[in-house]
């Protein structure tokens, strides 16, 4: 930047040195009004301006030292000019590397927001899911079956519903007082959908679908091995013969909604199939070899990668 002494010298120089030009070219005009009006023949006048000849060639020195002075006033003003610039490019420099540092730090402040965002958004999804957990466990608790020879209280009820007892089945030997394990041997899927029992479990696997579809429809988790882990806990909480019946109902009531993600998360992968009635019953379909083990969706799979857990 330009001192204040600087451009008060600068303003001196030009205002003086006007001002002196001024006097001289005013003194010469005069001087030369006086040699015209004087009464002197023009040989006299001649010889008398001849005299000035040198004061002539010094005013013609003057001028070109005015003009070197001149040039060389100019060029301090460029001096100046580029000391100027320099420092503005130094502080427009300066204003960059600040500009980039608060940009770097908003970058990293975005960063850091996000991965906290992302980490609340966590919290809140495994808090809902194991919620969830507890409200399937509750219902589990409060499950009572009142049929006779067949009922049961809590987890038991399922092994109690299912398992067959010949003696009960000998004696009565009637639709009301088979176990669903003979209805489905005899009857198939339409004995499975024309006895009661299984509406006892209708609020049990209503929850156990949206338990799985809360995870399988999560944008919080994308990764397919995470919501694998997660609906791992859910299966883990599953009786043997919990599985059986979860076996049944995805083939016959379940077969829309409740079939697909035992499928895609290996929900029967703890099935014993020995529990299972033998042969083939009769309208029950089949499971793909995905819902015994953890196998990749098509849209996600890679042959060549091997799979992350396989429990």
């Amino acid at each position: 930047m330009i001192k204040y002494s600087d451009k008060r010298r600068i303003v001196w120089l030009k205002n003086n040195l006007f001002f002196t030009m001024l006097i001289i070219v005013l003194t010469l005009f005069l001087g030369n009004l006086c040699l015209i009006f004087l009464p002197y023949s023009k040989e006299a006048r001649g010889t008398f301006g001849d005299q000035f000849g040198a004061v002539n060639a010094l005013f013609s020195g003057l001028a070109f030292a005015g003009l070197i002075y001149t040039i060389i006033l100019q060029r301090h003003d460029l001096k100046l000019q580029r000391r100027d610039l320099h420092y503005q490019r130094r502080d427009l420099e300066l204003n960059r590397k600040e500009l980039e540092l608060t940009r770097q730090e908003m970058e990293e402040q975005t960063a850091e927001f996000e991965k906290q965002n992302e980490t609340l958004k966590i919290q809140r999804f495994e808090s809902t899911f194991f919620n969830m957990l507890s409200q399937f466990q509750e219902v589990v608790n409060n499950l009572k079956v009142s049929k006779e020879f067949y009922g049961g209280e809590g987890r038991d009820c399922f092994e109690k519903t299912y398992m067959k007892n010949e003696q009960i089945e000998q004696s009565f030997n009637d639709f009301a007082h088979l176990s669903m394990y003979t209805i489905i041997f005899r009857n198939g899927i339409e004995g499975y959908k024309k006895s009661e029992v299984p509406k006892y479990f209708d609020h049990y696997f209503r929850l156990l679908y949206r338990i799985l579809k809360f995870v399988n429809d999560s944008k919080v988790i994308t990764d397919f091995d995470e919501k694998y882990e997660y609906t791992a806990m859910l299966r883990a909480m599953l009786s043997r013969y919990e599985l059986v019946w979860l076996y049944y109902n995805g083939l016959s009531y379940g077969t829309q909604k409740l079939k697909p993600l035992i499928e895609r998360y290996a929900m029967l992968n703890n099935l014993r199939p020995e529990l299972l009635v033998k042969g083939k019953p009769r309208g029950f379909g089949e499971y793909k070899d995905s819902a015994f083990k953890k196998t990749y969706p098509d849209e996600i799979i890679d042959k060549n990668t091997p799979l992350l857990g396989t429990d």
